[in-house]
């Protein structure tokens, strides 16, 4: 097992929200205390994704969002061109990539290997074109395939990588062969889903792609059990997603067995300097629960001891 970059603080952007290298620098100019950034998933060909309307907002903050993105992305070439001219003053890259299948999954790797700190292997979307055959959602379903994926992605870079799972599937399952087959660590996890939402005037689905990926609050509770488990199974480095926008939520997936924090719903609607002001928010939380204490002590102790007195005063 190859391990992972030191990422401090342990925060990042979730994949899709803010996941452009202009975007990076502007965070990182603005103070943002993000240890890390991760791109678009960047895949074989240039993807235009759905028309518009893509994404259901809530009204009230603190609601599910739905997205049918249905992975837009910029050509691998202008990828290699981006990341080439990406310089980050102290924070990590991480690359997202996707594919059709192991073979293509095997040639991003290998191609964006050279600008990345760690892989991401984004086995699952549960969004697609309306009449697209779902072959990202039945490789995040499936252990063979998934772990066939990994063993690809492994032979194809130095890096390390992690498998970035669904909570649309037996996970455990899955995570094992991915682990199997050389992962060095996982993502917990990807949107749920899909879902539907429906506007009351029109009478019909408002996303392009009728159904969407759940994300935010909604998504938590969820995400949170995929961490608690896999780490109880796996003990492995766990990149935790889902509703992450306070320092309490982040207190929890560590406390489930998260090393790594990922911030994604939470970041829409905001400026960069509101963006980057939660993320210090955040981090300044999690230092205060700590009390001091380092903060890998607090990774996966909801396992083993009770809060420490800091935290239970």
């Amino acid at each position: 097992m190859i391990a992972l970059p030191e990422i401090n603080p342990p925060l990042i952007n979730a994949s899709g929200i803010l996941s452009y290298p202009e975007v990076f620098r502007a965070l990182e100019a603005s103070g943002a205390a993000l240890g890390g950034y991760v791109t678009k998933s960047v895949g074989p060909a240039e993807g235009a994704g759905n028309e518009n309307p893509v994404v259901v907002c809530p009204e009230d903050e603190g609601q599910p969002l739905l997205n049918s993105l249905a992975l837009p992305t910029q050509s691998p070439e202008d990828w290699e061109a981006d990341l080439a001219q990406t310089r980050l003053e102290s924070s990590r890259l991480i690359v997202s990539i996707y594919g059709g299948g192991p073979d293509e999954f095997g040639e991003i790797a290998a191609r964006m290997s050279p600008f990345a700190d760690l892989i991401e292997v984004n086995l699952s979307c549960p969004n697609r074109v309306p009449g697209e055959v779902a072959l990202m959602e039945s490789i995040g379903q499936r252990p063979d395939l998934s772990g066939e994926v990994i063993g690809r992605v492994r032979d194809s870079t130095t890096k390390p990588v992690i498998a970035k799972l669904s909570p649309n599937s037996d996970y455990l399952a899955v995570a094992a062969a991915c682990m199997d087959a050389g992962a060095d660590g996982l993502g917990c996890g990807n949107t749920l889903g899909p879902g539907l939402a429906i506007d009351t005037v029109t009478g019909k689905a408002i996303l392009a792609g009728t159904t969407g990926g759940i994300s935010g609050p909604a998504l938590k509770p969820v995400n949170l059990r995929m961490t608690y488990e896999c780490y109880a199974l796996f003990g492995c480095p766990i990149i935790g997603y889902g509703g992450i926008g306070s320092w309490e939520d982040a207190v929890e997936y560590t406390l489930a067995g998260a090393c790594i924090l990922g911030i994604g719903t939470a970041f829409l609607g905001k400026t960069t300097s509101e963006a980057a002001r939660l993320t210090r928010r955040i981090w300044e939380g999690v230092q205060a629960y700590l009390g001091g204490a380092p903060f890998p002590e607090m990774v996966g102790r909801a396992h083993r001891d009770p809060a420490p007195e800091a935290a239970r005063a």
